[in-house]
């Protein structure tokens, strides 16, 4: 028997959200349009869970955005609530956030959090605008969906402008003894890989791991997920492929 607060949640949606809010453990990939439902099935799923046994410090729900994931942990702490568990019961993050905590469990340097932009702009105070979404978005991609690090990219015996600028701007970030964004996912990544006790410590947390907004992960947000998920893979995602 369902608590009634899960029942009712269970009732309120529509044939197919229901149908993957109470599948089997296992992969899920809940594919719909904007708009249809997907965050609202992806809490009845957390509410399910929790009410079919499932330990909710074991479970970790993950999205793209500080704001996507602030609305989202209420609406799951209003769900769990009636089942009488506190705020905060079950882990809601954004992939940053997750990879920080990560870094800092495995007792890594998390701080300063450098902002890129800043940085760019020390160092060539004359840059303009174009030329920094230019860099923001070729490091991300060297960062997140490539996967190198600096060291790897200076291996390079005739690096272009985009690898000298890299290195540049790696170099800064180390000189001021700090990491950017993309280095909370990028090497959270790279010290559970490297960290098998912190990895199997990891994994235990996220035995149901969640993802909002799937289309909006990049190769190593992905990459994470399914890390994290493997060896059980009970992994449920949401999103839009229209979006992607």
């Amino acid at each position: 028997m369902l608590p009634s607060s899960v029942a009712e949640r269970l009732d309120r949606l529509a044939p197919d959200q229901r149908e993957a809010a109470t599948a089997p453990p296992g992969p899920v990939l809940c594919v719909a349009p904007a708009g249809s439902g997907k965050t609202t099935t992806l809490v009845a799923r957390i509410a399910w869970l929790v009410a079919t046994g499932a330990d909710p410090a074991a479970i970790t729900a993950v999205t793209f955005n500080k704001r996507a994931a602030d609305e989202m942990a209420a609406r799951v702490d209003a769900a769990l609530e009636p089942l009488g568990l506190a705020a905060g019961a079950v882990r809601v993050k954004t992939f940053r956030a997750l990879g920080r905590e990560i870094l800092a469990d495995g007792r890594e340097r998390v701080e300063p959090l450098l902002d890129r932009e800043a940085v760019l702009r020390d160092m060539w105070p004359d840059i303009d605008r174009n030329a920094i979404r230019r860099l923001d978005d070729a490091f991300s991609r060297l960062k997140l969906e490539i996967g190198v690090t600096a060291a790897e990219v200076a291996t390079d015996p005739e690096p272009g402008p985009i690898a000298r600028a890299f290195l540049a701007y790696e170099r800064a970030l180390e000189d001021a003894g700090g990491l950017d964004f993309d280095d909370l996912v990028a090497r959270s990544v790279r010290l559970l890989e490297a960290r098998p006790p912190l990895l199997r410590h990891w994994r235990a947390k996220c035995h149901d791991l969640l993802v909002d907004e799937m289309q909006d992960v990049d190769r190593t947000q992905l990459r994470l997920a399914l890390l994290l998920a493997a060896p059980e893979n009970r992994i449920f995602a949401v999103g839009d492929d229209d979006q992607t």
